[in-house]
């Protein structure tokens, strides 16, 4: 092409399509920062506590200031550390005084707890308070903020958890009686009505989870390493298959409902889920129970050692020959596991991470970690394990409290769902039962009527008092009685889980007990109420 015959000017500019952003992007982002700011906020005062502990500890090793936020920036583990890692990050690049970047953080914390400590920090140091004075003050401080905390969060748990109870009797309640009131007159359109039931339902349902989950006192049990438990580590590789076992059977048996091969699957469908989940609800709830009685010993080993090591001058791996083992009844056989792999030479540092891992305890992960680091760096170990010890004997005494008060919830709340699952299906079913009846005294009174005229006097009189009856919706009943039991099974797990704490697996223990009762109870209810409520069938007059 000649040059000459391209146009003067400026080359055409080309439309340029903007980028779209993907659809509720904002609010999705702002629901995941609210679950985030809420679940932090839940895990604060432990995290604070465990930060607070290692300051401590580390404090023993004569350690200066930049050491302490350095090392303490270190402990992802914490929710604390990233707010330390902001104060050092203003110290070491932008030149801030250690005031200056306290203060600095603490404007831009919303979490008051974390808040009123980095400002108490920063004017000590702006007082000339030594840090070590300050942070052993501090933990005395954490301590009982943290005590207080609980204590309160497991008194409005108790509040709570009987609110729960109440709330969703009452909204079965309301379902009970919309059940009735669909019986005595079939509106035109019943699923409007069953709608308000079930959002009646769910509505009570969430408030009452909801507001537990907020007042109950976090504690994590377990933690989240690759390596955990003997019985988390047998959760792990059943769940791989038994959750989709559940799942395909589930499936298929609705599908077979539905295409009309068997009839009124649902009760067989719960029992198996529940037979299928309780061996690992089982095995959830003895790895619980192993690991509060893991953590309990556990005070009194780091402690025993920390003397040992203290008073010898031995390393950890020495201690071990010394402490009494055989007084720690659940965590000895680790113990024994740590000090095998030692004699033998292996890796220290892979030795004691094996026995946390195994531990599955989040409690000794954490306080074991903040014993070896403090070790580590020239602390005294007699002074760490008593530091350690106290902060840790702390936790376990308050989470026996809450034990307590668990157990009782645990122990009503089981009856209780199966007493609501039994009012739903025995009424169901009477009402059944009774519609068929009438029909079928209906029916007699109308051939009987044809062949007399006092027989049709007396049909006549009847049908306009039992007609209310006749016309009940077996089909959107039963659909409707399967979804709210589906409902308060799903809530009444829920509420267990937040209630008792501990590892996912604990949804399996209650799942699995919840699941079998309204199985049972939805199987054998029909035979029970024709057992025991036959209606006379009119034969003349």
């Amino acid at each position: 092409m000649d040059v000459k015959s391209l146009p003067a000017g400026p080359p055409p500019v080309l439309p340029v399509k903007e980028a779209r952003e993907i659809p509720f992007k904002g609010m999705i982002k702002s629901i995941r920062d609210k679950l985030d700011s809420v679940l932090e906020a839940k895990r604060m005062a432990a995290d604070m506590l465990f930060m607070a502990t290692y300051m401590t500890s580390i404090t023993t090793a004569r350690a200066t200031r930049p050491e302490i936020f350095a090392y303490t920036a270190l402990r992802k583990e914490y929710a604390t550390a990233k707010y330390i890692a902001k104060v050092e990050f203003f110290v070491k690049r932008w030149n801030y005084s250690y005031v200056e970047a306290l203060t600095a953080v603490a404007e831009r914390t919303k979490n008051k707890l974390l808040q009123s400590m980095l400002n108490r920090y920063s004017n000590s140091i702006e007082s000339g308070v030594p840090d070590e004075d300050f942070i052993s003050r501090e933990l005395a401080t954490v301590r009982s903020v943290y005590r207080n905390n609980y204590e309160q969060g497991l008194e409005m748990l108790k509040k709570w958890g009987d609110a729960y109870i109440a709330m969703l009797f009452s909204g079965a309640l309301v379902g009970i009686i919309i059940m009735v009131s669909v019986a005595l007159f079939t509106p035109d359109n019943v699923q409007s009505t069953l709608m308000l039931s079930y959002m009646i339902v769910t509505t009570t349902s969430l408030f009452g989870i909801v507001t537990m989950y907020t007042s109950v006192p976090s504690d994590e049990k377990i933690h989240d390493l690759p390596t955990g438990s003997k019985e988390q580590m047998i959760i792990k590789r059943l769940e791989r298959r038994i959750i989709p076992v559940v799942i395909i059977v589930t499936v298929v048996f609705f599908a077979l409902s539905a295409f009309g091969f068997i009839k009124d699957v649902y009760g067989l469908v719960m029992l198996l889920i529940g037979l299928m989940l309780l061996p690992l609800g089982i095995i959830g709830y003895l790895d619980d129970s192993n690991i509060i009685q893991r953590d309990a010993d556990f005070t009194s080993f780091i402690r025993s050692i920390g003397a040992v090591m203290g008073g010898k001058g031995t390393t950890m791996g020495h201690a071990l020959a010394e402490i009494d083992r055989k007084s720690l009844v659940v965590l000895e056989p680790l113990i024994n596991g740590v000090f095998s792999k030692l004699n033998l030479g292996l890796d220290e540092n892979a030795s004691w991470e094996k026995f946390i891992g195994e531990s599955g305890s989040n409690l000794i992960y954490k306080y074991l970690n903040i014993f070896r680091d403090s070790c580590e760096l020239g602390g005294s170990p007699d002074k760490i394990g008593e530091i350690a010890g106290s902060s840790m004997l702390e936790q376990v005494l308050l989470r026996e409290k809450r034990n307590s008060v668990s157990m009782g919830f645990v122990v009503l709340i089981i009856p209780m769902h199966t007493m609501m699952v039994a009012i739903f299906l025995f009424l169901f079913h009477i009402l059944l039962t009774m519609s068929k009846a009438i029909a079928g005294v209906m029916s007699n009174l109308n051939a009987m009527g044809e062949g007399t005229q006092a027989a049709q006097s007396v049909g006549g009189s009847m049908v306009s008092g039992i007609n209310m009856f006749v016309s009940f919706p077996e089909a959107e009943m039963t659909v409707y009685i399967m979804i709210m039991l589906t409902i308060i099974t799903v809530a009444n797990i829920f509420a267990g889980k937040i209630v008792m704490g501990g590892g996912r697996y604990i949804f399996y223990f209650f799942a699995s007990i919840l699941a079998i009762m309204t199985g049972l109870v939805y199987i054998v209810a029909p035979y029970i109420v024709a057992m025991f409520f036959n209606i006379p069938v009119f034969q003349g007059v």
